[in-house]
């Protein structure tokens, strides 16, 4: 479900409808109860991101025995449809407008960038190496697990946290033997500060629903900057 104004304008002005619509993002109240959850798919995509990219990395080096003329194009189809969906995903849930770096390209440039003479198998995977969007949608890939994994997940991550912390009163002297003498955040667990781990718990699941969509949306923004625009990709 969107939380913004849908994107609906004719060629020209997609564009600008697009960008005014993102100056009147607000996350709605089940934007931000989802925003932990669409922090989990959007982790997910990048996971998958990575290993594909991994794959076609992979191809590339069998470009040598030629099995990676076969293999490349695939590959990169593959990485570039997870990459559009990162895009698509950002503008229908958190709002981000479209960007279009210098150099865009696709990932599917025309034959005629390659060599004529050349095989049709060897055209379509030269054709994709030449295309900047293939190294665009590489390199968005290796962040995708890493800084941008760490966004996707933080949302989640001060959910579950924090209804730890609120669970811990009830939970004390189950857990004690565990827990007594550790720390939660910045509180010395014992049976007298269960308590003020639970305030502080709540702090965080409010912290974390306020929060998500702002910390999901710098994310997406990221992506796209990275990526560029999916109307400049196809």
């Amino acid at each position: 479900m969107a939380d913004h104004i849908a994107y609906g304008a004719e060629p020209g002005s997609v564009a600008q409808t697009q960008r005014a619509a993102a100056e009147r993002w607000r996350p709605t109240l089940l934007g931000r109860l989802l925003g932990p959850w669409r922090g989990l798919v959007l982790l997910g995509l990048g996971l998958l991101s990575a290993v594909t990219s991994w794959l076609l990395l992979i191809a590339m080096c069998l470009l040598f025995v030629w099995l990676g003329f076969a293999l490349v194009p695939v590959a990169a189809r593959a990485l570039h449809s997870l990459t559009r969906r990162q895009i698509e995903l950002g503008r229908r849930w958190f709002g981000v407008p479209p960007t279009a770096p210098a150099g865009s390209g696709t990932t599917r440039p025309a034959p005629q960038s390659a060599s004529r003479s050349a095989p049709p198998l060897v055209r379509r995977a030269l054709s994709v190496l030449r295309a900047p969007a293939t190294w665009r949608d590489l390199g968005w890939a290796q962040l995708a697990p890493t800084f941008l994994g760490v966004l996707a997940l933080l949302p989640f991550a001060l959910l579950v946290h924090g209804s730890l912390g609120i669970a811990l009163p009830y939970l004390w002297e189950s857990v004690a033997p565990a827990f007594d003498g550790a720390w939660f955040v910045f509180v010395p667990l014992s049976s007298h500060t269960t308590h003020v781990a639970a305030g502080v718990g709540v702090a965080e699941v409010l912290i974390g629903l306020w929060a998500g969509p702002y910390v999901l949306r710098a994310q997406s923004r990221v992506s796209q900057s990275v990526l560029g625009s999916s109307d400049t990709r196809e």
